[in-house]
């Protein structure tokens, strides 16, 4: 073990004597594992610790593999930033005339975001009940803002992108992204999840109430099972997804140059822009992407210039991954 493989232990143990963790942790630089390992247990009822090979709901994070593949389409004139949503899908033709694709990627579209809808789980039981499909619903979402005008996060304009993606390719969203990356970049353990599908290795998730472990809620949007849903993975798939990344092969040079350039001012955080799916920290060449769902945290760290990556994935939602990042971050670059 190397010098900085015992401190990065350390602080990490450190922090785990404070506060329990449960995930796993992962941390890679010059395209090399410099650190891995798992806490916790996947499912406290069980007892079944949380190994490398766990599964994580990893919910916004499936934004980077959205952005990706719109941008992959986009460099082969399938699909173009520049052209209204509703031109690839009519129940998108309501949205404001001046909407275009960028505006939905790169989160300054206007819309509301979709998990802020008051009592979201009866209004999905509503849609089912009428018979109504849900990206239409979609498409009737209001825009406070009109488009271009400022920046708000919203996984509504990503579910719109997938929705489109699905159009333009005739396939499913899963099957895509399959085709597109997991498949070439032999990511075996990432797909799109469904809680209620028996899925060998994936995690349950946890939350704390009144000082007691429990199981957690599902997405909001997991009864919903036609739709371009959020992903699972594993700290191993999405490092070599991150790999891939710094080499450039998920997107040609010039098309990752715009998943990487600032289109807005982030709202609760003056220090980060957002791109397309990720947030960048421009002044420390960082960026980041981040995910939460009930009973889940995930977020990944990359440092571009050092060829360095930190991934999280945890199935608690209680626990506090920028505090544990802090920790470590100094180590990492010193």
């Amino acid at each position: 073990m190397t010098h900085l493989q015992r401190t990065i232990e350390d602080l990490v143990n450190k922090y785990q004597g404070e506060k329990p963790l449960s995930g796993t942790l992962l941390i890679a630089r010059n395209y090399d594992v410099i650190f891995e390992k798992a806490y916790g247990e996947a499912s406290i009822q069980l007892r079944v610790p949380n190994t490398p090979e766990t599964k994580f709901h990893i919910a916004s994070l499936t934004k980077m593999f959205t952005a990706a593949a719109a941008l992959k389409l986009h460099g082969e004139g399938r699909v173009s930033l520049n052209h209204h949503p509703g031109l690839y899908l009519p129940e998108l033709e309501r949205l404001h005339p001046e909407t275009t694709i960028h505006h939905l990627l790169s989160n300054t579209s206007g819309l509301s975001d979709i998990y802020a809808v008051p009592h979201l789980r009866h209004e999905i039981s509503k849609l089912a009940y009428d018979n109504r499909d849900f990206l239409s619903y979609l498409g009737e979402q209001k825009q406070p803002y009109p488009p271009g005008k400022r920046w708000k996060y919203s996984s509504t304009g990503f579910l719109m992108v997938a929705y489109i993606l699905e159009k333009v390719t005739g396939q499913t969203f899963e099957r895509l992204l399959k085709e597109m990356f997991l498949e070439p970049l032999g990511m075996k353990d990432t797909g799109q999840d469904n809680p209620r599908v028996i899925n060998k290795n994936r995690a349950y998730g946890h939350t704390i109430v009144d000082g007691e472990y429990r199981n957690a809620d599902n997405d909001k949007l997991s009864d919903l099972d036609q739709i371009p849903g959020e992903l699972y993975s594993t700290a191993r798939d999405l490092n070599q997804w991150c790999n891939a990344m710094l080499k450039g092969d998920v997107l040609a040079e010039h098309l990752s140059d715009k998943m990487f350039t600032p289109y807005g001012l982030v709202d609760f955080d003056p220090a980060l822009t957002y791109g397309y799916g990720w947030f960048l920290d421009m002044g420390r060449n960082r960026r980041l992407i981040g995910g939460g769902t009930p009973g889940f945290r995930s977020e990944i760290f990359q440092y571009p210039e050092h060829k360095l990556h930190i991934i999280m994935l945890w199935n608690n939602e209680t626990i506090n991954f920028h505090e544990l990042f802090w920790r470590i971050n100094e180590a990492l670059l010193h």
